[in-house]
């Protein structure tokens, strides 16, 4: 199945391109997505953790990373499997970052898929196309806060008083102890990721479809 998805970020597109150098910060954007290895940027490895009810699954696998810097784009093409019930899933993920203005980027996604075995069913339908607009739509919001966090500037570190006039400290007076560096600005380290729960999303689309309905037939 092939789903087309486009989301903008309100930052330059030098930035946004810098940022998806990082696999295992860029992921960590995706609800249930973890980079467990890189190798050279041009490999990876991780696990995608969904829950459907009490059906849960994790694809651990493999995926290899094309970047071309002249036209902004990359391809991620990959593979997984869950161990517990058998599914397995192929996919393969085309990207172009565009500049809009100086200041914003728009993302375009390009996403094949194809899923095997009993989630299979959960993959048919238009359906779909919904859960995937919303898991874009978190990626967007959750890429950007990385962003802002990334650029923020780092606190400046705080300067020992200078003593009053010229008069020497006490030579009773202890040293004032040392003051830890302040942290290095940019996103702190992303705990284990969440599953992403699939009956949460549905019934949260379903209520939009729902509220739509009453909203279209009152006007």
């Amino acid at each position: 199945m092939l789903l087309e998805q486009s989301f903008e970020v309100a930052r330059p597109i030098a930035t946004v391109w810098q940022a998806f150098q990082d696999l295992r910060a860029t992921a960590s954007c995706i609800p249930g997505a973890e980079i467990t290895e890189v190798e050279d940027n041009r490999k990876a490895a991780g696990t995608f953790r969904i829950q459907l009810g009490p059906i849960k699954a994790a694809f651990a696998g493999e995926a290899e990373i094309v970047r071309d810097d002249a036209t902004y784009s990359g391809t991620i093409t990959g593979s997984g499997r869950d161990g517990k019930n058998a599914s397995r899933v192929k996919s393969s993920v085309e990207y172009t970052l565009v500049p809009v203005g100086d200041a914003a980027t728009r993302i375009d996604l390009k996403v094949d898929y194809n899923i095997a075995g009993p989630l299979a069913q959960f993959s048919r339908g238009g359906i779909v196309k919904d859960i995937a607009a919303s898991i874009t739509k978190m990626f967007a919001t959750n890429l950007e806060a990385m962003l802002v966090a990334s650029s923020a500037p780092a606190a400046p570190a705080p300067q020992p008083a200078a003593p009053a006039g010229d008069a020497a400290p006490p030579a009773s007076a202890e040293p004032a102890p040392a003051q830890p560096a302040p942290r290095p600005a940019g996103p702190r380290p992303a705990a284990e990721p969440q599953s992403l729960n699939l009956v949460s999303l549905l019934w949260s689309l379903l209520w939009q479809r729902i509220t739509g309905l009453f909203k279209g037939g009152r006007s």
